[in-house]
This record gives structure tokens, sequence and C-alpha cells, in this order.
């Protein structure tokens, strides 16, 4: 039996968040193995929410909600892509632009847990939070990745 998409959500952010921790460390020598590590979790997270979660939120009057959360992926996904040119040979402005991708997933963290999650509770029973957790966890396993490094 799955988990609800609230508890399932809050498990993933607190991992990410956790990596990118790990990732701000200087002079980490797997640095290389961490990042796809965090790519791998962070991008079919964002995929998932995007199809299966924002799109029952929106089905409930959400709208507005939703699409400051569908803004803040594209400018993560934007950090992501320029971290991900970034040589890693180049500590100081990887590191930096790390930094920014961090206080990015922070920030849409917060927001999400804080104001989207109570709204959702709001309008979606347990059942329904059940198996929107369920449809989530499928859709991450068919989001497209981007090429590890």
């Amino acid at each position: 039996m799955g988990q609800n998409i609230l508890s399932l959500l809050r498990q993933e952010h607190a991992k990410v968040v956790a990596q990118l921790d790990e990732l701000q460390q200087q002079g980490l020598r797997d640095r290389k193995e961490l990042f796809n590590r965090m790519k791998n979790n962070l991008l079919p997270h964002m995929a998932g929410e995007e199809r299966v979660f924002y799109p029952e939120l929106e089905g409930r009057g959400l709208r507005d909600l939703v699409s400051g959360s569908r803004e803040e992926h594209t400018a993560i996904r934007t950090l992501m892509d320029r971290l991900n040119r970034t040589s890693m040979d180049d500590e100081e402005n990887w590191l930096r632009a790390m930094l920014e991708v961090r206080e990015a997933v922070e920030s849409h963290v917060e927001r999400e847990e804080n104001v989207v999650f109570p709204e959702a509770r709001k309008r979606m029973d347990a059942a329904l939070l059940l198996q929107i957790g369920n449809r989530f966890e499928e859709a991450k396993g068919k989001a497209h990745l981007v090429p590890l490094r």
C-alpha cells in the first residue's frame, strides 16, 4: 500500500534539501556522483508533481496557487541547467550556482508545505490523497531525466 501524496512529497523535499546541503561542502571528492543522485531525485519529483498533483489541485480551484508552483519549477530547472553546464573544477562558481539552486528549492518547499499542502488537505480526503500518491509514484518512474554528466 502506498502513501498519501503529502507525506511522499515531504519526504522527498527533505531528501533533496539534505542532498543540496551535502553538495555545498567544499572539496567534496564524490560531488559528481552526489550531484547526479540529487538530479535523479529532484527532476522526476518535479515532473510527478506537474503531471499528477498540480492538475488535481487545479481541478479543485487552486489554479493561481499552482501557477506559482509551476513558475518556481521553471526557475529551478533553469538554475539546474546552468549548474549542469558549470564545470565542477571551477569550485567557486559551481558552489555559487549550487547555492542559488538550493535557495530556490528551499523557497519552493517552504511555500508548498506551508501554503499549498494545507489547501490540498481542505479539498481532498484521505483516500484521494492516497490515490494521488500512487499515481505520483507511477508518473515519477516515467519522467525523462536530464542526461548525467
